[in-house]
């Protein structure tokens, strides 16, 4: 207000006056920008919250966000010619944005009881590596977690010992081939037990350290760390440039858990697509509710500037009214909008949304992943900005097409 001259001061107290004057119509605009923006971000929010969660969940399952692996693993998951993590490599990979790094062998292994039979993949770890990548020694709930020291012991899940009725100090015979191709047998005696992610994860993953794995499958302790995959911890997926680059001049296949489990990849994109649907339905929502009452709005005032302009009111003042009254309808909808998404959304990241009813109270399991039962939104500033110049972009438009409809006809009366 002081930026303005004398006159303007006036136009714009005028343009106040009218929005007062037509309050029941002025709030219905305002209240529709505020709840179209409010609409429109809870559902980009709540799609990102989902996918944030679901991803986590992914991540979780010692798949991390990225995996370097061993050119013979990558074509075809053979264990048989592990790398050697050397110091030079551990710190190049390791170095920030890098959280978390554990070199990883796998073999595939099955168990045969009376209670049944089962698949497994045998991660042989180095421990103090692998405690930064996922908790598995934080959810240790019989027994212990392994150290580098410990031979022939394993770590199983939850799930597994029930269905197996597994205790803390049995004997677990695994079943498997070896480097050379032969079928063997190993008797691991059972450390730990942990409750973590899913029941499909709890079945199916196993623990030993480094030694016990090299040992089982390679016939001999060679000493040193292997690996058939480096499993990396990221803040995003955003980071696959400075892994590429840090991998470069190897042999390293370069994984991202999109590529390792394309099933739940999939269900992203379409959430991702129905952001964009519901976005587009919901832009052609605001666009009609905001242009039609505006119109309304200008075409009663007809009279009213038809007298203006007798008395000696010059058009280009109509203009400065109309541009006015845009700056206070746009400060009046973001004090709404502000409000409500303070109110339900900010509300809603804290405590979440849940959906677990619909399942009674089960947990949904897809591709052995647990999906999330309560959906925290997730508010993305730069989603909220996007959605509020383009309501603002639909409201000026309207305003400047429904005064320019106006006063034509003032004109060619």
């Amino acid at each position: 207000m002081m930026m303005l001259n004398n006159e303007d001061r006036y136009l714009f107290k005028f343009a106040w006056k009218s929005i007062r004057r037509n309050a029941g119509r002025s709030f219905f605009i305002g209240f529709s920008v505020s709840l179209a923006v409010m609409i429109a971000v809870w559902v980009i929010a709540f799609f990102d919250g989902m996918n944030s969660q679901i991803e986590e969940a992914v991540v979780n399952t010692n798949t991390g966000f990225f995996q370097m692996q061993d050119p013979l693993y990558a074509q075809s998951t053979d264990s048989s010619a592990p790398l050697v993590f050397t110091p030079g490599l551990a710190k190049k990979l390791s170095a920030a944005p890098v959280s978390a790094v554990s070199p990883e062998l796998i073999l595939d292994g099955n168990i045969t009881t009376p209670e049944g039979a089962t698949g497994l993949l045998v991660i042989g770890m180095e421990p103090s590596l692998h405690k930064k990548l996922i908790p598995i020694d934080q959810h240790i709930i019989s027994g212990k977690f392994l150290t580098s020291a410990d031979e022939y012991g394993v770590v199983i899940g939850k799930e597994l010992a029930t269905l197996f009725k597994f205790k803390v100090g049995d004997q677990l015979i695994l079943n498997y081939q070896d480097k050379l191709g032969e079928l063997r047998s190993e008797i691991l005696n059972i450390h730990g037990i942990y409750h973590y992610n899913s029941k499909g994860f709890e079945k199916r993953f196993v623990y030993v350290n480094q030694k016990t794995w090299q040992q089982i499958f390679l016939n001999e302790d060679t000493g040193k760390i292997l690996f058939n995959r480096v499993t990396t911890l990221v803040p995003s997926l955003d980071y696959e440039p400075i892994l590429r680059d840090r991998i470069a001049g190897t042999n390293l296949k370069l994984r991202s858990w999109k590529d390792l489990n394309p099933e739940m990849a999939v269900v992203l994109e379409f959430h991702d697509g129905m952001i964009k649907f519901f976005f587009l339905i919901i832009a052609i929502t605001i666009t009609m509710t905001i242009l039609t009452p505006v119109r309304m709005l200008w075409q009663e005032r007809f009279k009213e500037l038809k007298m203006m302009n007798v008395i000696g009111v010059s058009v280009s003042k109509f203009w400065k009214i109309g541009i006015f009254e845009i700056i206070l309808m746009i400060g009046l909808s973001a004090t709404f909008s502000t409000i409500l998404l303070t109110a339900i959304i900010g509300t809603q990241s804290r405590h979440g949304i849940n959906f677990s009813f619909l399942s009674e109270g089960i947990p949904i399991e897809r591709a052995g992943i647990k999906l999330p039962g309560i959906i925290y939104p997730q508010l993305n500033p730069q989603q909220i900005l996007i959605t509020f110049l383009f309501v603002v972009f639909v409201l000026s438009i309207s305003y400047i097409f429904s005064i320019y409809r106006t006063l034509s006809k003032l004109e060619v009366e």
